[in-house]
């Protein structure tokens, strides 16, 4: 904010001097456009060196060849003159927030943003020469384009290197390097260096650190678009992480595998002290590249193994792997599986019955010397706290499921007490994680899947439904009771009390004319469905749409002859993934019932798009989205969206609808809801009033329409 004063102040002296000319006649008065002879235009000039530094043109122009919010990858020097200063230096910060130009009249402006004092160091002493607009300054340090339109000086990262032509102590930065190619530090002694920092200090000075790569920290999928990896390397002992580092001679990372665990690289870069939160990482900082590397060790992630279900767990490296995929302390949206073998109890604990919780590491193979993976907190056999019996030992193989964490963006982990220990050497313990026998059946009518199986045949299909319809056998895990739109929503579970369900998504009875109203499923009846199933958003097992009620308790529920409908397929409600419909026309996709659905682009900057490898519409800002229902006049529509990395993408806040009248959604952790429709058609405006870009997308995988 202290950014943008300057402006602000500047707009309300201009209304404040509008306002109160009552004499003129209009609010600007007659403007006289300046002779084209009185315009200055400053050339840009200067190398960006300390014998010949960038005017202000000069470092604009080199700025604007940046990436939006890339730091440059060197240092440069440019000089002009104080037009404006945000903030002066001080003793709370030890650093200054100005704004400097050619001349006096800021013709082109330049932000030196949190800028320190003489050498890099903080504004300690208050008699200290302080900054005064108006005076001549030359600037050093790392610059940036700021969210692509504001050329700035990277925060913290320059400093002030003349003053109205004098230098601090009149010293220079320094420019000699910590090591060399062929003779550089350990990781060891650069942590020396970055110990001896203010926090979120740099060195000013370059340097070469060795060491041998131990984990590749940014995901695979992102590495094209990054261009760039995140890495720790480590002497054996100590660890340092390179930050958004860059391959052999600075050139950019393309595809995983250019650099892999087991690598010996030499890397070049500031030394950086990053501190948040209270959490200190040494860095080498960003701009830092490879300028020697040994091949030699494994592709990365080349022993990650497993998809993190109950069918084909992750191993240690495996689940690493996938945790290097959320963002610091961003917990997994479902549960995993993760199989290895006890390596040691953390702090020489044990499962206890005042926690009922441990603490524990395990590998692959049970020793130390490959991947290990730490188990933080978890509950015991079935998914309940410890008591007393048997407890793992060291060397003995675990399947653990539960939530996982990458904590503090630094250690993968479970997630305290959201984890337990499916299995113990081959043995369940008979509850939690579900049936003892594991999958079982052939999805035939007179074999039908348990529940073990469905979820495994799910997680096989993914998040595109099958083609194949199935027989699935379960018990209700609580009572149900059919809708008054005669379908029914009910989660089966192999055992009572089990945490692995499969959720029999809105149901209806064979013929599809509806289960009659406030029918009742009691909770632990067994229950048949048949249909198609999908791993709804990658993470809910379910059946998909074409899916029927077959039986409960061994009799066919009760049917309502009314259907309720008029939809034209026997039905008040239908529902659809959109991956399951041909999307290839955003402007004609047709539901089954022929309901039709159109996406247009409206006055938005970007048009919307169906992603066809995640079976997702995206819909930009100010983008809609109508369906038209013909003849049927629709109730309430149900839009599924896609949560990732963190982000909801529900839309913008100012979203609405128009049916009979305009309508405000409602939205949860999955669904935005449009009720009250009343209408035969209901338009969606994903609006945004600040503009027609930015803002948050819609993400919608399936939908839902009921109609009156």
């Amino acid at each position: 904010m202290k950014r943008k004063f300057n402006y602000l102040i500047a707009l309300a002296l201009m209304a404040f001097t509008f306002t109160s000319c009552e004499d003129v006649p209009s609010p600007f008065g007659e403007v006289v456009p300046p002779k084209s002879d009185d315009v200055v235009v400053i050339e840009p000039s200067g190398t960006g060196t300390e014998a010949d530094p960038f005017n202000i043109a000069g470092v604009i122009e080199y700025v604007s060849g940046l990436g939006a919010d890339v730091a440059s990858p060197k240092d440069v020097y440019f000089k002009g003159i104080i037009t404006s200063i945000t903030e002066a230096y001080g003793t709370q910060y030890g650093n200054a927030t100005f704004e400097v130009s050619d001349t006096e009249d800021g013709g082109n402006k330049f932000l030196c943003y949190r800028v320190k004092y003489f050498d890099g160091q903080s504004y300690s002493n208050p008699s200290d020469p302080n900054i005064k607009e108006g005076n001549e300054v030359i600037m050093c340090g790392k610059v940036v384009n700021y969210k692509g339109n504001t050329p700035e000086t990277s925060a913290n990262a320059a400093w002030l290197y003349s003053l109205n032509g004098t230098k601090g102590g009149g010293s220079t930065p320094a420019t000699e390097t910590l090591g060399t190619k062929d003779a550089p530090i350990t990781v060891a002694k650069a942590l020396e260096y970055i110990n001896k920092l203010e926090d979120n200090g740099t060195t000013k000075e370059d340097a070469y650190v060795a060491g041998k790569i131990t984990k590749i920290k940014t995901a695979d999928d992102k590495i094209a678009t990054y261009k760039n990896i995140d890495y720790v390397i480590s002497d054996g002992t100590n660890e340092l992480t390179v930050f958004r580092g860059k391959n052999i001679d600075n050139t950019d990372f393309t595809a995983p595998g250019q650099i892999n665990v087991g690598d010996e690289v030499v890397v070049l870069g500031k030394l950086t002290k990053y501190v948040n939160n209270g959490n200190v990482t040494p860095e080498v900082a960003q701009g830092n590249y490879i300028v020697k590397l040994t091949k030699g060790g494994t592709p990365s992630g080349g022993d990650a193994k497993g998809t993190g279900t109950l069918a084909d767990p992750y191993n240690a490296a495996g689940v690493i792997k996938y945790i290097a995929t959320l963002g610091a302390d961003v917990e997994s949206p479902n549960d995993v599986y993760i199989k290895g073998k006890l390596v040691k109890y953390a702090n020489n604990g044990e499962f206890n019955t005042q926690y009922g919780n441990a603490s524990f590491y395990i590998s692959d193979d049970g020793s130390e010397s490959g991947e290990q993976f730490y188990v933080f907190r978890t509950l015991y056999l079935g998914n309940v706290k410890y008591t007393e019996g048997v407890t793992p030992e060291v060397g003995n193989e675990v399947v653990i499921c539960g939530k996982v964490i990458n904590y503090k963006g630094n250690t993968p982990e479970t997630s305290a007490n959201k984890s337990y220990i499916y299995s113990l050497n081959g043995n369940t313990g008979g509850g939690g994680g579900g049936d003892t026998g594991g999958a079982k059946g052939t999805g035939t009518q007179n074999d039908p899947f348990n529940v073990a199986a469905a979820i495994a045949k799910c997680q096989e299909v993914g998040q595109t439904a099958s083609t194949e319809k199935y027989y699935i056998k379960g018990i209700a895990d609580a009572e149900y009771t059919v809708n008054s739109y005669k379908n029914v929503e009910v989660d089966i579970v192999d055992t009572e009390g089990s945490s692995d369900k499969f959720k029999v998504f809105r149901v209806k009875d064979k013929d599809g004319k509806g289960i009659k109203e406030g029918y009742k499923i009691p909770k632990g009846a067994t229950i048949i469905v048949y249909g198609p199933v999908v791993n709804y958003k990658g993470n809910t097992p379910e059946t998909a749409t074409g899916a029927y009620l077959v039986s409960v308790n061994g009799q066919a529920p009760e049917v309502d002859g009314d259907s309720g409908g008029g939809s034209g397929t026997g039905g008040n409600e239908i529902s659809a993934a959109f991956g399951d419909l041909d999307c290839s026309n955003l402007a004609a996709i047709k539901l089954s019932d022929g309901t039709t659905i159109a996406v247009a682009q409206e006055d938005g900057k970007t048009a919307p798009i169906y992603h066809e490898s995640t079976k997702i519409i995206r819909i930009y800002a100010r983008n809609s989205i109508t369906i038209n229902a013909g003849s049927k006049k629709i109730a309430k529509v149900i839009f599924a969206y896609d949560t990732y990395s963190g982000t909801a993408y529900k839309g913008n806040d100012e979203m609405y609808g128009e049916g009979s009248s305009k309508i405000t959604p409602s939205k949860d952790d999955a669904h935005v809801t449009f009720s009250g429709v009343n209408s035969s058609t209901l338009k969606v405006v994903n609006w945004l009033e600040s503009g027609n870009s930015g803002g948050t997308q819609f993400r919608i995988s399936a939908i839902t329409i009921q109609y009156q």
